[in-house]
């Protein structure tokens, strides 16, 4: 076959090496990438010198380097980890027998696809840095997998992409055909995962922790194509690379990012589980590595680092909260107690992650406003848990800790960071609106307009980049069907304990001029006829009925019938 044949199926250099450049008359004057076409005697001797080397990472099209690896030290023969009894992870690229076309990750016709689909292609560089810019700036901390001039990325196009599909996702939402759109990197990433382009696992970990990130369909469309499906499977590669232990950590390169890469998964997988009510993946009882301190952060000092490492203890709570969540009767001991950890939690928390001093607001960040909002939403569901006892000390606050996030949302809105916010804040919005539900009187709750408004407005802005807030909005509209007398109130003419009224109060580090609805576990309405006014509204007692606010109303995820 001719040159010039050959050229329209696949590039070739056959003896074109002494040509300007290297490459071929075609790819010059198309202005591609000139790809050379390795046979398969070039493919079994290129697979074989890679069976003893570390992390090349190499499809069948290209050659490509893998850079500064995220390899074991010289000492693991003699670290804690090996005296353990544990095997160090193999990170080399696994290999049955020479021949290339017996290995599972061997596509025939791969070099055609990556051509096709253009998974390599990488932006421009001005582009690339813009991307780059909106994660280091809007999602690092929050997702903190790469760091600043990381020396595996520019010889990594995995990482390239996963890099760039992280700032995407920050973006203003782009027509989902347009080149660097999230839903075409999103493509690209797929492909070179499924195809194995980069077989360098912490490169495909760190890819896979991007995807997680996002939510193209709605939440309850069944497909592999969702947060639950990628972080499942960063899990368990996390697992073979003994993530979960702590004697692997001293044989890491970079153990700080690892460590944030590890704990990021148990959040994500955490979030989840209370978002969809679907079942854990994160080994917590089997992990071994300390939670993350800020100085496995690059910059310690970061309000940001504080946050995620804080982030990370919440949802540990939060998960107990959900264990608790799946038994139909809770001891009401057991939800106090859960409280007062979160209090604990709370007042534990560094005094530079405070919104307040004294009575004065601190400057805006983002990260931490999100850490609040989640910390208030363990509460609500917290709350919850007594729903049987229906205790109007548990309501009340239920009913606080929803207006205290509609007025962490407003600073978000006024900000106009809402367009910064992941999917997950859409149930976020749900759980917060559900208390608000059955305090729907101008007597109980005076600013619950203000309030609906609010949220009315994030989850508007945020559809349109994120299908499951249009589903939220309609589920939270659903809401208003039950009206008060479906929720049934206890006695709350019998006072509530002025100590008990007082610990409550102390789960919220705010003052009254933040929210207006803080005055309603005020010691000072203690005996006040107020509170006798509350229980003469139309929630009349329902005694020996259930709140119709079980777990399933906070799902995002509808029960599917099979």
């Amino acid at each position: 076959m001719s040159d010039k044949r050959r050229a329209r199926a696949v590039c070739v250099k056959c003896n074109l090496e002494d040509r300007p450049g290297g490459a071929c008359s075609r790819c010059q004057h198309e202005g591609h990438e000139c790809q050379p076409h390795i046979g398969p005697r070039k493919q079994k001797a290129l697979r074989t010198s890679l069976a003893g080397s570390n992390f090349a990472a190499v499809s069948p099209a290209r050659s490509i380097a893998a850079g500064e690896p995220e390899t074991l030290s010289q000492e693991n023969s003699s670290s804690s980890f090996s005296v353990l009894g544990n095997q160090p992870p193999n990170c080399s690229i696994p290999v049955n027998g020479a021949d290339i076309s017996k290995q599972p990750t061997f596509i025939e016709g791969s070099a055609l696809i990556l051509d096709t689909s253009q998974a390599c292609r990488l932006p421009p560089p001005v582009i690339a840095q813009a991307l780059s810019d909106f994660y280091f700036r809007e999602l690092f901390y929050l997702v903190p997998v790469f760091d600043h001039g990381q020396s595996e990325t520019p010889n990594s196009v995995l990482l390239q992409q996963a890099l760039c599909f992280a700032g995407s996702t920050m973006r203003q939402p782009m027509e989902p055909s347009a080149d660097w759109s999230s839903f075409s990197i999103y493509g690209r990433m797929k492909t070179l995962l499924f195809l194995h382009q980069d077989p360098n696992p912490f490169h495909m970990l760190a890819a896979l922790c991007v995807l997680g990130t996002w939510l193209p369909y709605a939440p309850d469309a069944i497909t592999l194509d969702n947060p639950w499906q990628w972080t499942g499977m960063a899990i368990r590669l996390g697992i073979q690379l003994h993530l979960h232990e702590v004697g692997a950590y001293s044989s890491f390169t970079h153990p700080g990012r690892l460590r944030r890469i590890w704990w990021y998964l148990f959040i994500n997988d955490t979030l989840q589980m209370a978002c969809c009510g679907r079942p854990g993946m994160f080994p917590l009882k089997e992990t071994t590595v300390p939670l993350p301190e800020k100085t496995d952060f690059e910059s310690p000092t970061e309000l940001g680092a504080a946050s995620f490492c804080a982030l990370a203890s919440l949802c540990v709570h939060l998960r107990k909260a959900i264990d608790l969540g799946r038994h139909q009767n809770t001891p009401q001991h057991e939800v106090y107690h859960a409280l007062d950890e979160l209090k604990m939690w709370r007042e534990l928390l560094p005094i530079e992650l405070n919104l307040f001093e004294a009575d004065t607001r601190k400057a805006y960040n983002r990260p931490m406003v999100e850490l609040y909002i989640f910390y208030l939403v363990t509460v609500i569901l917290t709350c919850s848990l007594g729903r049987r006892d229906s205790s109007p000390c548990l309501k009340h606050v239920s009913m606080v800790a929803s207006s205290c996030i509609s007025r962490l949302y407003e600073e978000i809105l006024y900000h106009e960071d809402v367009q910064y916010l992941l999917p997950i804040h859409s149930w976020a919005n749900l759980v917060a609106a559900i208390p608000r539900a059955f305090s729907d009187s101008d007597l109980l709750n005076p600013h619950r307009t203000h309030e609906l408004n609010i949220c009315e407005q994030v989850l508007e802005t945020m559809s349109k980049k994120h299908t499951s807030a249009s589903m939220v909005r309609g589920k939270i509209g659903s809401l208003g069907n039950f009206g008060t007398s479906m929720f049934p109130q206890a006695d709350d003419s019998s006072p509530i304990p002025n100590e008990r009224r007082k610990e409550m109060a102390n789960l919220f580090p705010f003052p009254l001029s933040f929210c207006p609805m803080l005055d309603l576990l005020s010691s000072s309405r203690v005996g006040n006829d107020n509170l006798n006014d509350i229980s003469a509204l139309s929630m009349d007692s329902m005694e020996g009925q259930d709140w119709p606010v079980g777990w399933s109303l906070f799902l995002l995820e509808p029960l599917m019938e099979i």
